[in-house]
């Protein structure tokens, strides 16, 4: 059984949003979201974005609320849940676990000149509960106003530490103009890495100089992602 395409489209810590809102029966705050999915503001904040473009959720007085469409897709995915528990002989999922994505490289670029961006996985946190297994993850990048040396590329997540980073390179089209760069990932949730759910993205602008000036000073931007362990 498969997701339908809509709840396809949607990241992870959004399916974790309508999970709990059908299990809550009523409309819920942001805080008790996040208390009851086990999300942190951040994952909380961006979910609801995506439900709400999506018509999944609506917001009044403060609280959020599935709409008729959000309790047919939240009704959906139960369903696909309870498939996949009966597949792994009644197994019950495992609680996913946070990992943040983190992209580093120069403050400002120059025009027509490359310059290196380095992909991770930060190691996770004190009191972080730790993947069973790594985690396969696929990247697609793509920059608007700049050329970059790769569109899509793998990472391998570590249980207990970091991922070791993938290296590219962005050549900005036209000085003094910000070159704006998305990222979405994918992890692999199946043991041949066949199969592949989106974990989120996020987009970000790189400043270009006016002149031949290159400021070198780093700068790191990131997301949080949930990483679904994987039973081999």
């Amino acid at each position: 059984m498969e997701l339908p395409f809509t709840l396809q489209r949607l990241p992870s810590e959004a399916l974790e949003v309508l999970r709990f809102l059908h299990k809550h029966r009523a409309a819920a705050t942001s805080a008790e979201i996040q208390e009851g999915a086990q999300l942190s503001a951040r994952l909380v904040g961006r979910a609801i974005r995506r439900l709400v473009n999506f018509r999944l959720v609506q917001f009044h007085s403060d609280r959020y609320a599935l709409t008729s469409d959000g309790q047919i897709a939240a009704q959906q995915l139960l369903e696909y849940d309870a498939a996949l528990a009966a597949k792994s002989g009644g197994r019950a999922e495992l609680p996913r676990v946070p990992r943040r994505l983190t992209v580093v490289m120069p403050r400002v670029l120059r025009a027509n000149t490359p310059a290196d961006l380095f992909v991770g996985v930060n190691p996770p946190t004190a009191n972080m509960p730790l993947l069973p297994q790594p985690a396969h993850i696929t990247l697609r990048v793509s920059a608007l106003g700049g050329t970059l040396s790769l569109a899509e590329f793998a990472l391998e997540v570590p249980v207990d530490k970091a991922a070791v980073p993938a290296k590219l390179s962005l050549t900005p089209d036209q000085a003094g103009r910000a070159v704006r760069v998305r990222i979405d990932a994918f992890q692999a949730v199946d043991a041949d890495q066949l199969q592949f759910e989106p974990l989120g993205g996020m987009y970000f602008d790189v400043r270009v100089s006016m002149d031949a000036t290159q400021d070198s000073a780093l700068r790191a931007v990131g997301m949080d992602m949930l990483l679904k362990p994987i039973r081999i």
